[in-house]
């Protein structure tokens, strides 16, 4: 589906199809690239990948420019041995020294969403070893300058096509919550786009804090 098409089908539910619209086709793009992203970060395995992945010769990795979060490792390809979850303190325990520790392939790794740009490896491998890594991807923003010809696509799978508007809509009524049917309109459409992702949040005390948060800005 057309992400121009997304923003209409968004623009029609606000029904603000008027000479002169309430909300532009910039708040709409801007609500379409917050909406991507809110559902990424909240469900990762949305934008699922599974990556080839190159090797430094040493314990810290860096994962990739654009990735998200580092989900899984598979295995390495070459040997087919499967690599094991395992933590930080696991590994300090039973091997102080695991951080220079070398071998031909990896047999465990550590992740921690503290620092999601980076994950540890053991034994330490050969440069340039193989591994074959399940990633989510950060979904690329993007930029319309022609909302009657433009032909991206939307960027995941049309299941997700729900939260995606209901984000949408939240974001568009969370403009303007001065008005007491607006700020309703906004919490409802926030709480269907939890219940699509199976989140299980307290959207009345997030208002709350919201709006506290408004309240002290003035």
């Amino acid at each position: 589906m057309k992400v121009i098409a997304i923003i209409q089908r968004v623009r029609n539910l606000l029904q603000d199809n008027t000479a002169v619209p309430r909300w532009t086709n910039s708040d709409l793009q801007d609500a379409y690239n917050e909406a991507l992203l809110a559902v990424v970060q909240n469900r990762p395995d949305v934008n699922s990948q599974l990556l080839a992945f190159t090797c430094q010769a040493q314990a810290v990795q860096s994962l990739p420019p654009g990735t998200y979060r580092l989900l899984d490792i598979v295995d390495n390809p070459t040997s087919g041995r499967t690599v094991i979850a395992t933590t930080r303190s696991s590994l300090d325990s039973l091997l102080p020294n695991w951080t220079t520790a070398t071998g031909t392939d990896v047999e465990q790794y550590v992740y921690d969403q503290k620092s999601p740009s980076v994950f540890y490896v053991y034994p330490v491998p050969p440069a340039d070893h193989q591994l074959n890594l399940l990633v989510s991807q950060a979904p690329a923003r993007i930029e319309i300058t022609d909302f009657d010809t433009d032909t991206q696509l939307f960027s995941l799978d049309d299941l997700w096509l729900n939260p995606v508007i209901n984000y949408m809509l939240f974001r568009a009524f969370s403009m303007d919550m001065e008005t007491e049917a607006n700020m309703q309109q906004a919490q409802s459409y926030l709480a269907m786009f939890a219940n699509d992702l199976g989140l299980k949040w307290n959207v009345d005390q997030m208002f709350r804090q919201m709006l506290q948060g408004s309240i002290g800005e003035n």
